[in-house]
């Protein structure tokens, strides 16, 4: 199992969206807690995010990065929840 990293950005974030943005993050972040690198909806990036992750649920998309020796998908990797033309911080 992989620990997920909020920041307090995040958090922030995370306790202001509507209940049913939480359940779709709350569901991306039992997945990628369990597998970060293989689903349907993740996808490894290239070019600018070269080695990052990006999970696709509906009109939110996560870019974050894997630490795979510590088994934490960290809070200072390249992190955001975007919905539309709006990023937002994640992780």
């Amino acid at each position: 199992m992989f620990e997920i990293e909020l920041s307090r950005k995040a958090e922030k974030f995370y306790r202001s969206i509507d209940d049913k943005a939480a359940r779709i993050l709350n569901r991306c972040f039992e997945i990628l807690s369990k597998e970060p690198f293989y689903h349907a909806n993740i996808k490894k990036l290239h070019g600018e995010f070269e080695g990052s992750y990006r999970y696709r649920s509906g009109s939110l998309r996560i870019i974050y990065s894997v630490d795979e020796k510590e088994k934490i998908v960290p809070k200072s990797g390249q992190c955001f929840l975007g919905s539309e033309n709006v990023v937002h911080p994640l992780l």
